[in-house]
C-alpha cells in the first residue's frame, strides 16, 4: 500500500507542476469533446449536393425538380445534359449523386406505362449517399399527385388508369436521421482510447533511464502496486471524460439508453484500465517512449476502423478479423452498444471478461518484465 500511495502522490505532484502533461488530461479531452459535439450538433444531414439530368423537359419533370429543390436534405447544384456529364461531376466530388428524369415521363404516365426515374449516387459515401437517395426518392413520390393531376387534366385519363412512378436508386462505385447518437457513441470513446494510450505511455516512459525502468522499480519498492498508483490518475481522468460525454448525449441532447448507464461507465473504466496496462507493457517491451507512442498510435488509431462498428468486416480477410478481435475497443463497443440497445446484463459478461483479461495479462506482463530487468540490473 505504501508503494501505491507513494506512486500516486508523486504522479499527482508531477501533474500539478507539469502543465503540458496536465493539459493532456484536462484541456485536450475538453477540446476534443467540443469538436465532436460541434460536428454532430446539427443532427440530420442537410443540403447535400444533388444534380438533375432532365431528358423530359415537360411539366412532369419540372414538378419533380421543384419537389427535389423543396427537400431540406437536398441542394440542387444544377442541370446536366446527360448522364456522362453527371457521372463526371460525381467522380469529381462536385455532387454526391444525380436524378435522371427519363424522356416522355408525362406521356408514359398518361398512357398507362410505368416510367423509371433513376437516382444514381456515389456509393463511396455510404451514409451521405444513402441519405440523399432516400430523400430524393421521397421527394419524387411527393411529386406524383401533381404529375398525375396534370396528366388527368390534359389527357382525360380516368384516375384508376394512372399508375405510380417507379423510382430506382443505384450506387455508383463503391431517412433524414441524426448520426449524433450512433457516431457519437463510437467516435468519442475511440478518441479517448487514443488519448489514454498516449498519455499513459508518456507517463511510464518518463521513468525510463538509459532504456531501463530498473531505477524506478528500485525506488518504488513494489512494482505492482506502484504501477497501479502511477496509472490511476490517467485512468480516472479519462473515465470521467467518458462519463461526461455520455451525460452530454443523454441529458443535454435527449438521447436514450435502454440499458444501464452505470454498467456502461463501469465498462469504460475497465476499457481505459486495459489501455493503460497495454501502454505500460509497450514501454516495458520497447524500452523507448517514442516507439511505445508510435505503437500506441498504430493500434489505438486504427481501432475504430477495425472494430466492425463503422465498416463491416463481412468478406474481410483473416488478418482483419484477427486484428479486430485483438483490439480492446472492439470488445468495449460490443459491451456499450449492447447496453444502449437494452440487451440483458448477461450479454455484457463476455466483452467485460475480455477487457478484464487485457488488464490482467498486459499489467502482469509489464510488471514481470520490469521486475526481471530490475533484478538483472
Amino acid at each position: 500500500m505504501n508503494a501505491f500511495r507513494q506512486a500516486l502522490t508523486l504522479e499527482l505532484r508531477h501533474l500539478r507542476h507539469e502543465y503540458w502533461d496536465l493539459a493532456g488530461l484536462t484541456l485536450v479531452p475538453g477540446i476534443l469533446i467540443f469538436i465532436v459535439a460541434a460536428t454532430f450538433w446539427q443532427g440530420p444531414m442537410r443540403q447535400l449536393p444533388l444534380a438533375v439530368v432532365d431528358s423530359d423537359g415537360s411539366t412532369a419533370s419540372r414538378a419533380i425538380i421543384r419537389a427535389l429543390d423543396a427537400s431540406p436534405l437536398v441542394h440542387l447544384t444544377g442541370l446536366y445534359p446527360g448522364e456522362v456529364e453527371a457521372v463526371r461531376a460525381v467522380r469529381a466530388g462536385n455532387v454526391i449523386g444525380f436524378v435522371h428524369v427519363p424522356a416522355g415521363l408525362g406521356e408514359s404516365v398518361a398512357r398507362h406505362r410505368e416510367p423509371v426515374v433513376r437516382i444514381l449516387y456515389n456509393g463511396s459515401f455510404l451514409s451521405a449517399g444513402g441519405q440523399v437517395s432516400r430523400a430524393a426518392a421521397e421527394a419524387i413520390r411527393e411529386a406524383i399527385p401533381e404529375i398525375a393531376a396534370n396528366q388527368l387534366m390534359n389527357h382525360a385519363v380516368p384516375a384508376s388508369r394512372v399508375r405510380r412512378l417507379a423510382v430506382e436508386a443505384t450506387p455508383l462505385g463503391n431517412t433524414p436521421a441524426s448520426f449524433e447518437w450512433f457516431l457519437g457513441l463510437l467516435i468519442f470513446p475511440a478518441v479517448l482510447h487514443l488519448v489514454a494510450a498516449c498519455v499513459c505511455a508518456m507517463a511510464i516512459g518518463r521513468e525510463l533511464r538509459e532504456g531501463s525502468l530498473s531505477d524506478w522499480a528500485s525506488a518504488s519498492g513494489r512494482v505492482a502496486p506502484a504501477l497501479v498508483g502511477k496509472m490511476l490518475p490517467y485512468v480516472a481522468a479519462i473515465s470521467l471524460w467518458g462519463i461526461v460525454w455520455l451525460l452530454y448525449l443523454t441529458l443535454a441532447r435527449g438521447w436514450r439508453i435502454e440499458g444501464s448507464l452505470p454498467l456502461i461507465a463501469l465498462g469504460q473504466t475497465l476499457f481505459y484500465a486495459a489501455t493503460a496496462a497495454i501502454a505500460a507493457l509497450l514501454v516495458a517491451v520497447t524500452r523507448e517512449t517514442a516507439t511505445a507512442l508510435s505503437a500506441s498510435a498504430v493500434y489505438a488509431g486504427s481501432a475504430l476502423a477495425y472494430s466492425g462498428a463503422t465498416l463491416p468486416l463481412n468478406g474481410a480477410n483473416a488478418f482483419a478479423h484477427i486484428w479486430s478481435n485483438v483490439l480492446p475497443l472492439t470488445h468495449y463497443i460490443a459491451l456499450q452498444m449492447g447496453e444502449v440497445s437494452g440487451q440483458s446484463v448477461a450479454a455484457m459478461v463476455a466483452p467485460a471478461m475480455t477487457l478484464a483479461a487485457y488488464v490482467v495479462i498486459a499489467w502482469g506482463g509489464s510488471v514481470a518484465l520490469i521486475m526481471a530487468r530490475s533484478r538483472r540490473a
